[in-house]
């Protein structure tokens, strides 16, 4: 089976990341019920799909619509913990396009050292306890497991599986008596050709439906199917989501196939496909989503292909878990300088991390230049090591007290400050601009009771507001603003929040007839030119000897870093220079407000 192409299919952790089925929420015999009769869709043409600003998500998510409550179930899914714990180095099928057919070699893991693995992640606070391969109910004791995991307290007990052995009424019946609450199934085809072929193995289809049905029809699962997109069957993909939707299936994860296991063999010119060329069929199948009572979710989908169906762009925070299958090779790169061996750019240009791993080259060289524009301090900084030299110190904290301790670590001698409160700053400014002993430039506020107070200090610093629905009157008013106002575009964790505080920007700059500066807004977008990023080192990347740490560095990078733009962006005379928007403004608001420039 092909749990391993699932995100977090290689390494059993506790993460607080989604795993590739999705969460409704729904009671459990309204999920298994057959739906109505299936209809078929239209066809959207590249290009057709309409995408204004937040057009596909504001009234789901500020109503009380199904779809609202659909895309909010998403994201905390997306966010909830859980512990993926491997049981085989084996499987029953051959996947074409399996990425961890090199760690098959035949054996089942000791039962204690899964034992212990059950029990150690309910203790640091998972809810959910996925069981995955390998195929997992390959293991002898598999049922067993099931049952640990219910008496450790997991909320939820999933298993992701080619679904062959729940063919078996007993089997079947104990696990579910045995607190299995879920099962995903990998299915690939919606004929027999198609899928035995896709997983080397006559029959699989066959003995997998069954599987499925009797899952089904017991109406004890939540049942879902995941689907790893490629060359052989992604024309079929609405008939096989028409198909499983039929059978009474309601969750589905559409993965992207990238080149890593066996996928990347002699098999790759049969599985790699040209994602233009298919559109259609992609957005045919991403259209069933919009159905009440369907849920899919993609994984490792390129973003710039999702157009129209933004909000079902993968949850970024869960390339924590991607980096994490990695962490050894990726640590091997970082402190011996040892090419990561898929780095190549005809396997790249098909991988979802190709972005991450630019960046994280960008980042080394920017690591070791003599000189940056900014270091950004959010915390602790390194207790050794040396730093490039910087015009300015970004610092990051709650108040005065909290900033002061940063700055007397930080070496620039200018800082800028973004603070959750600026109580004292005017009485701790020197007439000559100076705070803790260094020249303030900046102070990045998202306060609308700030922002006034702030411009009124008489000091010549920068007050770089962040434009949202809460500071937008207060900008409005500033008729004509001040000097030194700055208006920036804040990046959010959770699409949410993103849509709870963004005002509709491109409308904004549209309607706002003053040239003040902008930051982290495309020129498309703001509708004038727009400050360059700032040349950046995040010192929450790095560990305490000032080493890029590839967790910290993934953890910044999906908060500030993963940024995407739309296809026709390529055609735009700013493509080169413009690093596009952040995948969140895109998962809420879509990608229908940039358009090419000259």
């Amino acid at each position: 089976m092909d749990v391993a192409l699932r995100a977090h299919g290689r390494n059993a952790v506790v993460t607080a990341s989604a795993p590739s089925s999705p969460r409704s929420g729904a009671p459990l015999d309204e999920r298994a019920a057959p739906p109505n009769p299936p209809r078929r869709l239209p066809v959207l043409a590249a290009g057709a799909v309409e995408t204004s600003f937040a057009d596909f998500q504001n009234e789901a998510l500020l109503g009380d619509a199904e779809g609202g409550e659909k895309t909010l179930a998403h994201e905390a899914a997306a966010h909830e913990k859980r512990n993926w714990v491997r049981l085989s180095y084996d499987c029953n099928n051959h996947c074409t396009f399996c990425l961890d057919s090199n760690a098959h070699d035949g054996t089942m893991r000791a039962t204690q050292d899964i034992k212990v693995q059950i029990v150690e992640g309910r203790r640091r606070g998972a809810d959910r306890l996925i069981l995955s391969g390998g195929e997992p109910t390959m293991h002898p004791n598999f049922l067993d497991f099931v049952k640990l995991g219910r008496l450790a307290g997991y909320r939820k007990i999933q298993t992701v599986t080619n679904g062959r052995m729940f063919r078996y009424p007993e089997f079947l019946n104990k696990a579910a008596d045995n607190g299995l609450h879920e099962i995903t199934f990998s299915l690939h085809g919606h004929t027999a050709k198609l899928h035995d072929a896709l997983v080397g193995t006559p029959g699989a289809f066959v003995e997998e439906v069954a599987g499925l049905k009797a899952a089904l029809a017991s109406q004890r699962f939540i049942v879902n199917v995941d689907i790893v997109i490629n060359k052989q069957n992604v024309r079929h993909l609405p008939a096989m989501l028409e198909m499983f939707i039929g059978w009474g299936v309601k969750e589905f994860d559409l993965l992207h196939v990238i080149p890593f296991g066996n996928a990347w063999s002699d098999a790759r010119h049969h599985l790699f496909y040209d994602l233009d060329g298919n559109l259609e069929y992609l957005q045919q199948a991403f259209a069933y989503a919009r159905r009440p009572d369907i849920h899919i979710w993609l994984n490792r989908f390129p973003p710039p292909y999702a157009e129209g169906f933004e909000d079902l762009i993968q949850d970024p925070y869960k390339l924590n878990d991607e980096v994490r299958g990695r962490r050894e090779e990726y640590d091997r790169y970082l402190s011996l300088g040892k090419k990561l061996m898929c780095r190549e750019p005809e396997r790249c240009k098909y991988c979802y991390l190709e972005s991450l791993c630019d960046t994280l080259d960008e980042v080394i060289d920017v690591r070791k230049a003599e000189e940056v524009d900014v270091l950004r301090y959010a915390g602790e900084p390194p207790l050794a090591g040396k730093l490039p030299e910087a015009h300015a110190a970004r610092i990051v904290a709650a108040n005065l007290e909290e900033a002061a301790a940063l700055a007397a670590k930080a070496t620039p001698g200018a800082i800028e400050l973004e603070l959750a409160s600026y109580e004292g700053l005017s009485e701790a400014l020197s007439p000559e601009g100076l705070l803790f002993g260094k020249k303030l430039v900046a102070c990045y506020t998202g306060d609308p009771a700030a922002i006034e107070p702030l411009l009124g200090i008489p000091r010549s610093f920068e007050v770089r507001t962040f434009l949202t629905k809460a500071t937008e009157p207060v900008i409005r008013r500033l008729d004509p603003p001040p000097e030194n106002l700055v208006l920036v575009q804040q990046n959010y964790d959770l699409v949410s929040d993103a849509h709870a505080n963004d005002v509709d920007t491109k409308s904004f700059f549209a309607a706002y007839p003053h040239p003040v500066p902008v930051e982290n807004v495309p020129a498309c977008v703001a509708g004038r030119p727009v400050r360059p990023a700032a040349r950046t080192l995040d010192l929450a990347m790095l560990g305490t000897d000032a080493r890029i740490d590839m967790t910290a560095f993934t953890k910044r990078y999906v908060a500030d870093g993963f940024y995407t733009k739309a296809l026709r962006c390529k055609d735009c005379r700013e493509n080169t220079s413009c690093r596009g928007v952040h995948v969140n403004w895109v998962r809420a608001h879509g990608f229908g407000a940039l358009a090419p420039i000259g």
